[in-house]
């Protein structure tokens, strides 16, 4: 397998994970195997963002709570992507927790996020460097899309959050990505 003629990243498939580049037909950039609809990119149209949540954005550490969540795998079913059939929703997927810490949290699929969704049961729909939860000097933290292939969504909302436009968010906000992941942003200790 060879590389991205792009960006170089190594080939894991048809589409690199990196820029989308198509490999089976050079010169195009193709659609990955899951993929939301594209929300628009231009400077005068922003995409909704759902409204801030009571107590959102007040400073405190955070504690990451990733879930399996049916609900948005539904969601993501309904919109009838590509492969949207070959979507099956885990049978078992326990809970895990990750203490926000530092000034950088990546989400991804190997290769170093902090949450690793690349561990089995791996969700297909996230890009190798999906998000990034990023600690602001007052102790708040913003969400960074860096131009994820399948996008990031907030609470449930139906549009992706803009590419590489910091979100404020923090506990009780939930990120989801890829094709059923939910993270909940909790206080350490508290509930999910």
């Amino acid at each position: 397998m060879s590389d991205c003629p792009n960006c170089g990243a190594p080939r894991s498939g048809r589409y690199c994970e990196i820029d989308g580049h198509d490999f089976e037909t050079p010169g195009r950039v193709g659609a990955p195997t899951f993929e939301m609809p594209a929300a628009p990119r231009h400077t005068w149209l922003r995409p909704m963002i759902p409204p801030p949540r009571p107590g959102r954005g007040r400073p405190g550490p955070l504690t990451a709570v990733i879930n399996a969540d049916r609900d948005y795998h539904t969601s993501v079913i309904a919109l009838e992507g590509p492969d949207s059939a070959a979507l099956v929703f885990p049978p078992y997927c326990p809970e895990r927790r990750v203490r926000l810490s530092g000034g950088e949290v990546r989400i991804g699929r190997r290769g170093g996020s902090e949450i690793d969704l690349g561990v089995l049961p791996e969700d297909p729909g996230v890009s190798h460097l999906h998000a990034v939860l990023l600690g602001q000097p007052d102790g708040t933290w913003v969400l960074v899309d860096p131009g994820s292939t399948n996008g990031t969504t907030l609470n449930g909302g139906s549009e992706p959050i803009p590419v590489n436009v910091p979100v404020p968010v923090g506990a009780g906000d939930r990120i989801h990505v890829g094709a059923w992941t939910t993270i909940t942003l909790a206080p350490p200790g508290g509930p999910s």
